[in-house]
């Protein structure tokens, strides 16, 4: 039986089976999805994707004022933003490496990108020259739109923040690029939890949006035997799960990454949890072997 084989069954039985309705209010992904216009919804996906950085109920707090303040339609805050005008909107927004200048230069460039493309999506597609392949290359050009917009009225010496350049990591750097393959999947997906605006891009194009739970969880059961959270992790992991299903390969993402959140799975033999799992015959941790 190849490796393949052997996930097969309990990865595709945690993704029927896995209660979404009970785990989608302790995700990011709630933002968005309390918007039903669909221009709310994908800056809304933006903003809570670059952000999404550190534990789920920290950064929560932080954009839930900021989401107070951009009031009914986010779009329209956006699309409408004045920096000098809305910028002390931002006023009491402090999170980690973000400052509100960061949140003011995110509207600023949102909001011109907006005006060039129309949405979002057509932004996206206007740098995937290939419209097919390795989602790298456009990924890499939808950062660069943001970084390299005019950010002057926010960065008067046209040196742009730490904290600004945090929120829209390049693939070209080697990271998993973890937040905006988030923000991919949430776009791309059709089926639930995910909402699937950009109808535009297969969901066979995707990567796994890689943080330390799909990190350790993917390495205890032989997803990937790589020790650097890296764009070749990302790549490594999805091309596994692709074995299973090429079409949609990161379809597994949130019940793997919340069966580890919610504590079913420990990172390491525990008789009492891992009894249930259905993992437990192809995990590391239970073959006499170190993850």
């Amino acid at each position: 039986m190849t490796a393949a084989q052997g996930l097969r069954q309990p990865l595709e039985r945690l993704y029927r089976e896995f209660d979404y309705g009970a785990r989608i209010e302790l995700d990011a992904i709630r933002f968005p999805l309390r918007y039903t216009d669909l221009r709310d919804r994908e800056i809304v996906g933006l903003l809570t994707a670059c952000l999404a950085y550190g534990r789920v109920d920290l950064f929560s707090r932080q954009l839930e004022g900021v989401l107070a303040a951009m009031g009914p339609s986010p779009a329209e805050f956006v699309r409408g933003f004045d920096a000098r005008r809305d910028a002390p909107a931002f006023g009491s927004f402090w999170y980690r490496f973000n400052r509100p200048r960061d949140l003011v230069a995110f509207c600023v460039a949102a909001r011109d990108l907006l005006l060039r493309h129309g949405t979002l999506e057509k932004c996206f597609l206007a740098g995937d020259a290939a419209a097919a392949g390795p989602i790298g290359p456009a990924l890499e050009r939808f950062a660069r739109a943001f970084l390299e917009a005019d950010l002057r009225e926010v960065f008067v010496r046209g040196k742009i923040s730490r904290g600004y350049r945090h929120l829209f990591p390049l693939p070209s750097a080697g990271g998993p690029c973890k937040r905006l393959q988030l923000f991919l999947r949430w776009m791309v997906r059709r089926e639930s939890p995910d909402f699937g605006l950009w109808t535009s891009i297969s969901p066979a194009r995707l990567l796994m949006p890689i943080d330390t739970h799909v990190e350790n969880i993917s390495r205890s059961i032989g997803l990937t035997r790589r020790r650097s959270r890296n764009w070749k992790m990302a790549e490594e992991i999805t091309a596994r799960l692709a074995l299973i299903d090429a079409a949609d390969p990161v379809k597994f993402d949130f019940a793997l990454c919340h069966k580890r959140m919610s504590g079913d799975c420990l990172d390491r033999r525990d008789a009492r949890v891992c009894t249930p799992c259905g993992f437990k015959p192809v995990c590391l941790h239970w073959k006499g072997r170190r993850a």
